[in-house]
């Protein structure tokens, strides 16, 4: 199994479940759904690359709003979203499990008239190539106009879905800044006008009559997608017409196209709810319910809009609504073999809910009083912490299991098993792990694994002590690096990663130890990086002194790094001692003073 090297901490159980903060793009029903604008940045396999989190680009969820679920009358919503296409005709997106749609219809919603380019419009890309002399620009945009490509009348069904693969990679580059447009108004036009040029190839490719079914598919997502920036761009006859396209295909024997449009219609309810609308709040949840519901396959894209059901939901204070969404994420998601859409579906079903009162608020109660009380923080008596039995907390956690067996839950238990461990808090410790084992370990999801690394790495740490240690290993600095010419000292070995310079706050202590106790101790240490890190420039920049052993971490690996897996680390910080014979004699992830530990193995 997977032994990951990470940063660990416990934080209270409030942080934990609120964040559900999601990127939001402005010119998107849902905010999460458009190819051109939204990145999934956590990269999974199997799931919607085109949205997800980002810590980089967070919107909060006022950045948003949604059509009317009724027919469009009034202002017009902010924000329309698309949905993701396969990059490549005859490539299946490697986003959604791709399927052939048999007796669809070759017709299409038909086309407005409003924002539509002459059939001979001109595709602009905007910006140069390096080296290239600026030509003629179009005066609207600062486009060089030579780079344009051109949608032609003749084009086949691959060339036009190659086409709008090409304007999805254009949408992005103006989405994300990256256009070469610096002027805000030009980049705007240009977006407007290469949305109008997708929508025409997506009605093309429709009502081409050398389409296949799975042309027209894609057609029709396309079309969706270009109705959306329409109507966020203001065209009111888009608007109506999106919510018609999304009513009509909703059924579609299209699993993508299906996804697709309950999607759209789920964002026209939330928008329905927000203007007040009568029985909103029950029409979000029975399409909600009817996308989780069908058999097929849903990706993080359903996952976030889910989210934002929910979120609008408790905003306008319809909680029962939104507990039923909430279980809707957990039931579709919350068992994901990917850690990351587990982590990210507990924390979006938990996010916006009050956790006061709850199993998980009093055991996080719990927690800090046993961690204040061995930290000296529990009152001169430490009497707050010690009264934290291994009985009152295994009762606690059971209330936690009962309550919400979720990946968040799991990585808290093992965080602060770890914690207990560090504290001194055997009992608890000890009470932690046999939850982990009984509760989670057998499952084969996120949360199993999360389970199983907890308890196999309690393992390791147990069954290291007292192991001699010399491993066949190259040096950071390349010159020769052997353990056996550390016998006769204590060794002080931090095991550390330029990823994480946080590894190395130990060092000062580890320093002064060694000074207090020349010729008696010495300092060796283990470096994490993966292949290709310039270990030996961050050694220099730092004006690291002692040696380490280089070993090497391998993330698509089952056992990342063998070292660190025969450590039980799970952590960074984390440091070996080592006595005089070579044996590990103690490890320590706490980054406290380990002065007192020396001074017991020094003769």
């Amino acid at each position: 199994m997977p032994i990951q090297v990470s940063v660990c901490s416990v934080e209270p159980a409030s942080v934990l479940r609120n964040r559900g903060k999601r990127t939001a793009c402005k010119s998107c029903l849902v905010g999460v759904l458009c190819i051109a604008c939204s990145v999934f940045t956590i990269g999974l396999p199997g799931c919607g690359s085109t949205a997800g989190t980002s810590s980089e680009n967070e919107a909060s969820d006022g950045d948003t709003s949604l059509p009317s679920n009724e027919s469009v009358d009034g202002d017009l919503p902010q924000s329309f979203a698309g949905t993701s296409l396969p990059t490549n005709r005859g490539e299946p997106d490697p986003t959604r499990r791709q399927t052939s749609s048999p007796n669809l219809s070759t017709g299409g919603p038909q086309g407005s008239n409003v924002n539509r380019p002459p059939s001979d419009a001109q595709y602009e890309t905007p910006g140069r190539l390096p080296g290239q002399t600026p030509g003629p620009t179009n005066a609207a945009t600062r486009v060089p106009v030579q780079r344009r490509l051109q949608l032609k009348a003749s084009l086949t069904p691959a060339q036009l879905s190659d086409f709008l693969s090409q304007v999805d990679r254009e949408l992005r580059a103006l989405m994300k800044g990256q256009s070469g447009i610096t002027d805000p108004n030009a980049a705007a036009s240009e977006a407007e006008r290469v949305v109008s040029l997708k929508r025409v190839a997506a009605e093309r490719l429709i009502e081409h009559s050398d389409s296949t079914d799975a042309d027209r598919v894609l057609g029709r997502r396309g079309l969706l997608q270009a109705l959306s920036h329409q109507a966020s761009m203001g065209d009111l006859k888009a608007a109506e017409q999106l919510q018609t396209f999304a009513e009509q295909f909703r059924d579609n024997p299209s699993e993508e196209l299906s996804t697709d449009a309950q999607l759209v219609l789920i964002g026209f309810a939330i928008e329905s709810l927000r203007h007040g609308k009568e029985e909103a709040e029950a029409r979000v949840v029975s399409l909600a319910q009817d996308l989780m519901g069908a058999n097929r396959p849903v990706d993080v894209a359903a996952l976030m809009v889910l989210g934002q059901a929910k979120d609008t939901l408790l905003q306008y204070e319809h909680i029962d609504e939104a507990s039923q969404i909430r279980s809707l994420i957990l039931e579709k998601f919350g068992d994901s073999q990917n850690a990351e859409v587990a982590r990210m579906a507990a924390q979006i079903a938990s996010s916006g809910f009050s956790q006061e009162g709850t199993a998980i608020e009093r055991l996080d109660q719990l927690r800090q009083q046993f961690v204040g009380a061995a930290r000296g923080a529990g009152g001169e008596n430490g009497a707050d912490g010690s009264d934290v039995t291994a009985e009152m907390w295994s009762s606690a956690v059971e209330d936690v299991v009962a309550q919400s067996s979720d990946l968040l839950t799991g990585e808290f238990l093992a965080g602060v098993a770890l914690e207990a461990e560090v504290v001194g808090r055997e009992d608890i410790a000890r009470a932690t792990y046999d939850a982990l084992r009984d509760n989670f370990s057998s499952r084969q999801d996120a949360l199993g694994r999360v389970a199983r690394t907890a308890l196999k790495a309690r393992e390791n740490r147990q069954g290291v002590i007292g192991q001699r240690f010399d491993p066949d290993l190259p040096s950071v600095s390349g010159r020769p690096l052997k353990m056996s010419d550390y016998l006769g000292k204590v060794v002080l070995m931090p095991f550390w990663s330029t990823a994480f310079p946080d590894s190395l706050i130990v060092l000062p202590n580890l320093r002064e130890i060694q000074k207090r106790y020349p010729g008696q101790v010495a300092i060796v240490g283990v470096n994490l990086d993966v292949e290709g890190t310039s270990v030996a420039g961050f050694v220099e920049r730092e004006g690291i002194e002692f040696p380490s052993f280089r070993s090497v971490s391998q993330p698509d690996a089952e056992i990342v790094n063998e070292v660190a897996y025969r450590f039980g680390a799970v952590t960074l910080l984390f440091v070996g001692i080592l006595d005089e014979e070579g044996r590990v004699s103690h490890l320590d992830f706490s980054g406290g003073d380990l002065t007192a530990e020396v001074e017991n193995l020094i003769r």
